[in-house]
């Protein structure tokens, strides 16, 4: 199965083309253009590398979020026009799965003893993140929006870590900074590995999306839509200060 994956959800801009998982094309880019500028040339060059015409493409896997809300709004625009006008399916990609995916652990200790975290800078110490462990990718913390000392007070409560002296944490993604400090307000005496450097790499995006289409997960390009974590907690802002404006 030929798969075209996408990524414009955070600041790197990546395309590539695979053959279920094995790859075929693909670019990443750490240019400071938007991505409205640099993704179509970006996913023209694989596909002329590839040597294929969007007809032949059999699915498209783009990240839905979190991440930026510009950012993803321009990949799933592109995506949906280049699905719809070729008729092939979608698959829809977490970003923080797309990005655990795309990171090797380089420690010393093995995957199973390790819980990754990957993680995306939200500002005002906030991070879009989630919480795995890194050898089955069995989720111990949901992808949601959180505030960076919040989340490492989630994590240092986690059985996984409670129970376990060997387990070690690893934060990749440029939220690792907001983590890093915040792990350092608690003084867990956590054996805590960061990576801020890590991005979204096509591989990652194939791999979830392999394990989507196997798992019968495609859908129609119509159909997708964006998953930026954070609406749900604008909403409740909203309401409640509408709820204190009917108090007064």
């Amino acid at each position: 199965m030929k798969i075209l994956v996408c990524d414009t959800s955070n600041s790197t801009c990546c395309a590539g083309v695979f053959e279920d998982t094995k790859p075929v094309s693909y670019r990443l880019s750490f240019e400071t253009k938007t991505h409205s500028e640099t993704f179509m040339p970006l996913v023209s060059e694989v596909m002329e590398q590839a040597g294929l015409e969007y007809k032949d493409i059999d699915a498209y896997a783009v990240t839905t979020g979190p991440g930026s809300f510009t950012g993803i709004r321009i990949g799933l625009a592109a995506v949906k026009g280049m699905a719809l006008a070729s008729g092939a399916p979608c698959v829809a990609v977490s970003s923080t799965e797309a990005l655990s995916r795309s990171c090797d652990n380089a420690t010393r200790t093995p995957r199973e003893e390790t819980i990754i975290v990957p993680a995306f800078d939200a500002r005002n110490n906030r991070v879009f993140a989630k919480a795995e462990e890194d050898d089955t990718h069995k989720t111990l913390i949901h992808e949601d929006a959180y505030d960076a000392d919040d989340l490492a007070l989630k994590i240092t409560k986690l059985p996984e870590v409670i129970y376990n002296a060997r387990r070690q944490v690893l934060v990749v993604g440029s939220g690792a900074n907001a983590l890093k400090k915040a792990f350092e307000k608690l003084g867990a005496g956590l054996n805590v590995y960061y990576a801020p450097g890590a991005a979204i790499l096509p591989l990652g995006i194939a791999l979830c999306a392999m394990d989507k289409i196997t798992g019968n997960e495609t859908i129609s390009a119509r159909d997708i839509t964006a998953n930026y974590c954070a609406a749900s907690r604008v909403k409740t802002l909203k309401q409640q200060q509408d709820e204190k404006r009917g108090n007064n």
